[in-house]
């Protein structure tokens, strides 16, 4: 939609990226060129449906795209773009630009603006839940909280690679090979560093740490046994009560009873799922019930609970200190009075790709939005007004697609107090991320209403790491000391910003390409090195460079290229220098390292010639 010379412009569509019947593996610069054709077809005087105008801009916009070989996005197909060797054509470009006009399907200049309106609304509310990507033009702004821009940060081009949830552990990781250890990376997660000094190893899993026993996580997991322990020590939680997965009559007249709103919520539950919170009716209920029997935890044990006023905190304590506070908001866009929900939602979430803790954790078009979005009256299709805040979700998980705000450095002390007494009512628990409800985090506690509302054994670290505003917070660097110091391990006074590590990786990864994919992240990441073959089921590498991108390198090394099964990563602190770039060493094969040269078997043969020779002489 957009203003042309000769009145409004709106259209809409879609298309289907193929060429002579198969997907197309595509440049990562397809999209960025059917984006600045769509722009410059509405930012140029040219009126849409002249064949020999749109030619030229596509011509104009292709002549200034980069097609680097290995920048491809592989978009459903069967080719491993690790493996590929072929260059992507400007066909690739073509056919993107080829899909821009077939979305242009139906334009409408000088009508009325409700005609594309009614298509488009149908196109989105019908098929939203199936785009996973799409554009529009113009873009709609980047998002802002009080005028400030989301946090940019230098590391994330290395982390974007790692697999969802990958932030857990890599960070832990990194801190312990900056500090100059040893480690050695196994599957599902678990990890093992090794102290060159004292010899003294420490064992990791995701985010989790020794510093919270096995007891602790149980406990936490299971939130009706939290709250009667912090009952115990009289930290505020809110009423409520658990019932099983056939007590949907009971749920309903114990809120009855208790009074609305409530929040449902599953019994031992992770990410926010089946989390419905501000319910403020028996016939809301009913529909939070029923939305909580279709997610995957439907046939679990659920808690009916009274909604307590107050933003969502997730509160980092380490030992007997606050280390990081996250003011939680859920998750929303906000109108500008041009673009509709969805085109709001896309850019929204593009914002968060950019983000290493949020880009695995998008907004989600799913049955839970919509039941959001018809609460206020709301279609992906509706163009809310300029300035107007449209709230997505009912919680304020970063899983659900919430925004994130480090505000430690402004809360009271006392609710500090509050937060370290909840997490010591939980033995053997030396580090929690503590959900809070609380309406002002400058004030103190006795002069509002905070409650504590869940405590998190494995929090994930990278929320206060990576917040999307505010200050970060070095949540992974405080865990790490925080746990040497409780295991007796001395740590250096600084940490490496370079290093220079010896990896070998044992599994199944040769005859997988995988060295080839090695290479192929290396240079991504700008790093020196070289990667060899070693025996049957090992490969070796000395990679050096920047300290985040070595050490995201060796927490992808464990991932591999598809067909690779890898079993462990050893990664060594070295001194081998290495020349500049990154190469592929052969492998000799064992007939040919255990044969002798031939130039030393000819010197051999001529020696022992010419000391015949001087025999004969002599006799």
């Amino acid at each position: 939609m957009g203003d042309h010379p000769e009145g409004r412009v709106s259209g809409n569509g879609h298309a289907e990226l193929m060429s002579t019947g198969e997907h197309v593996l595509l440049p990562k610069d397809a999209w960025e060129t059917g984006e600045s054709v769509l722009g410059a077809l509405i930012g140029e005087d040219i009126l849409l449906g002249h064949e020999r105008d749109i030619r030229r801009l596509i011509a104009k916009v292709i002549d200034g795209a980069s097609m680097s070989g290995d920048d491809h996005t592989d978009i459903d197909t069967q080719n491993d773009p690790d493996d590929s060797t072929e260059e992507p054509s400007y066909e690739a470009h073509y056919v993107v630009l080829r899909a821009v006009k077939e979305a242009l399907w139906a334009f409408f200049v000088g009508q009325p603006d409700e005609h594309a309106d009614n298509e488009l609304g149908n196109l989105l509310n019908s098929r939203m839940d199936q785009v996973s990507r799409y554009f529009v033009a113009p873009s709609p702004a980047a998002p802002r909280y009080e005028g400030e821009a989301a946090n940019a940060f230098v590391d994330a081009p290395f982390i974007k690679p790692l697999p969802k949830d990958g932030t857990k552990g890599h960070l832990l990781e990194r801190e312990a090979l900056r500090y100059g250890m040893s480690s050695t990376r196994y599957p599902n997660g678990a990890f093992v560093v090794k102290d060159p000094l004292s010899q003294r190893e420490l064992g990791f899993k995701w985010g989790r740490a020794p510093l919270a026993s096995g007891v602790a996580l149980s406990i936490c997991s299971y939130k009706e046994a939290t709250r009667r322990l912090l009952k115990r020590v009289d930290v505020p939680v809110p009423q409520g009560r658990v019932f099983s997965a056939d007590d949907g009559d009971l749920a309903l007249d114990y809120a009855d009873r208790i009074g609305y709103p409530v929040v449902c919520k599953p019994v031992a539950g992770l990410r926010g799922i089946g989390v419905v919170a501000d319910i403020g009716s028996r016939a809301e209920l009913e529909d939070a019930l029923e939305l909580y029997r279709k997610s995957q935890l439907g046939d679990d044990d659920f808690v009916i609970e009274e909604h307590v006023p107050g933003e969502d905190y997730r509160i980092v304590v380490i030992g007997d200190r606050v280390v990081a506070a996250v003011v939680r908001a859920p998750a929303s866009v906000t109108g500008d009075g041009t673009h509709t929900v969805a085109d709001l939602i896309e850019y929204k979430n593009r914002a968060r790709r950019e983000n290493p803790h949020l880009s695995s954790r998008p907004i989600t078009c799913d049955p839970a939005l919509e039941y959001q979005l018809k609460l206020h009256g709301l279609t992906y299709s509706s163009i809310p007004a300029a300035g107007h805040e449209v709230t997505l979700a009912n919680s304020a998980n970063l899983s659900q697609g919430g925004d994130s705000f480090e505000v430690a450095n402004e809360l009271h002390p006392s609710i500090k107090e509050l937060a370290v007494k909840a997490v010591g009512s939980v033995p053997g628990l030396g580090f929690c991320g503590l959900d809070m409800l609380i309406e002002d985090h400058t004030k103190p506690v006795w002069e509002q209403t905070v409650t504590v509302i869940e405590l998190n054994a494995h929090a994930a670290i990278g929320s206060a790491q990576y917040p999307m505003w505010g200050t970060p917070a070095p949540v992974a660097k405080a865990l790490f000391e925080a746990t040497c110091e409780d295991a007796g391990v001395d740590l250096p006074m600084t940490q490496s910003e370079e290093l220079s590590l010896a990896l070998t990786i044992r599994g199944r990864v040769k005859g997988v390409k995988y060295r080839k994919w090695f290479h192929r992240r290396a240079c991504e990441f700008g790093l020196d090195g070289y990667v060899e073959n070693r025996g049957r089921n090992r490969v070796q590498a000395v990679i050096s460079g920047d300290a985040d991108a070595v050490s995201a390198l060796c927490y992808l090394a464990m991932q591999g290229p598809e067909k690779a099964i890898p079993t462990s990563v050893t990664a060594m602190p070295t001194s081998v220098d290495v020349d500049p770039g990154f190469s592929i060493r052969r492998e000799e094969s064992r007939d040919t390292q255990n044969r002798i040269s031939p130039l030393v078997i000819l010197r051999r043969a001529v020696s022992a010639f010419l000391r015949r020779g001087k025999s004969v002489i002599a006799s």
